[in-house]
């Protein structure tokens, strides 16, 4: 597994990294936030910081489909964006124990984002074509077998069958065939004392049927706790499309079929930048025995 930092690349042991995890079945987060006003002085952290401090609402997690973009990348890093041009995205998503609403913050979890640049286009599948490969079958990730979907006429073109994560953090789940070697924009960072797990990246641009979203996954021992999608008030979307390399026009949050309000980040204005956040609970009571996901202080 790479670890990516402003210095350089350290990679880390598959022993090392299975000390990371915790089991996000449970999510907590305050009412819809919008773009909010902006934020002025202080740091980003701090700014950051706010926001998660408004999240406390308990609200059960949404689990949702991980889409036919995701590959196992087996990237820790916190600076996603690579040669990516767009407006600067800093998420702090924070896991809590969420067993009867506690906010003790769960340190050790690993989470991983992925979403489209600007242009709504996914690292792996930017080639000319970019036609969207075909979603796992339903049940995915690790609620099944391998096996191939039912509905496949050509056997299985996506490798659903055989293709299937083992990485530092991540085992058994269906992925697609990235079609290039492409990885801007995707990565995965463990929780630390504070429940925390920071990262830096673009605001997402749109494609066609889908409103802006990033998509999110949790691991525990390597195994997939939790697969969803986070969302972006409307009024944020416009104000951010506004400028190049993006476009306006992106589709509204209630067209998305995915879309949930319980799924809206809580975003402000930082200068030239957005700020994102969200809490999500973990029932630590459901995490199975000897599972390395701890209590911070």
């Amino acid at each position: 597994m790479r670890q990516t930092g402003g210095s350089g690349n350290r990679r880390f042991s598959r022993r090392t990294a299975l000390v990371f995890g915790a089991g996000l079945l449970a999510g907590c987060r305050t009412a819809p936030g919008g773009a909010g006003g902006v934020v002025t002085g202080g740091t980003v952290e701090a700014a950051t910081d706010a926001l998660l401090r408004d999240a406390g609402t308990c609200r059960p997690s949404v689990q949702l489909a991980q889409g036919p973009y995701w590959f196992d990348v087996d990237r820790l890093r916190s600076d996603l964006r690579e040669t990516r041009r767009g407006t600067t995205l800093r998420l702090a998503l924070r896991v809590v124990d969420g067993a009867g609403c506690g906010r003790a913050p769960v340190r050790d979890a690993v989470v991983e984002i992925w979403h489209c640049d600007a242009a709504g286009r996914y690292s792996g599948f930017d080639g000319p074509d970019r036609t969207a490969p075909a979603n796992p079958p339903l049940g995915w990730p690790n609620t099944r077998g391998a096996e191939r979907p039912a509905a496949d006429p050509t056997g299985d073109p996506m490798g659903y069958d055989t293709r299937t994560s083992d990485g530092s953090y991540s085992v058994g789940d269906a992925e697609a065939q990235p079609a290039d070697d492409g990885t801007y924009l995707r990565g995965a960072q463990p929780t630390g004392a504070d429940g925390v797990a920071r990262f830096t990246t673009i605001y997402p641009g749109w494609y066609v049927g889908r409103a802006p979203h990033v998509h999110v996954k949790v691991y525990l021992r390597r195994r997939t706790v939790l697969c969803t999608q986070l969302f972006f008030d409307d009024a944020t979307n416009d104000e951010a499309h506004r400028t190049p390399p993006y476009r306006p026009g992106a589709p509204r949050n209630r067209s998305d079929l995915f879309f949930q309000d319980s799924l809206l980040l809580a975003v402000r204005r930082f200068g030239d930048a957005y700020l994102g956040a969200i809490t999500l609970g973990v029932d630590l009571l459901d995490v199975p025995p000897g599972a390395p996901g701890t209590l911070g202080g």
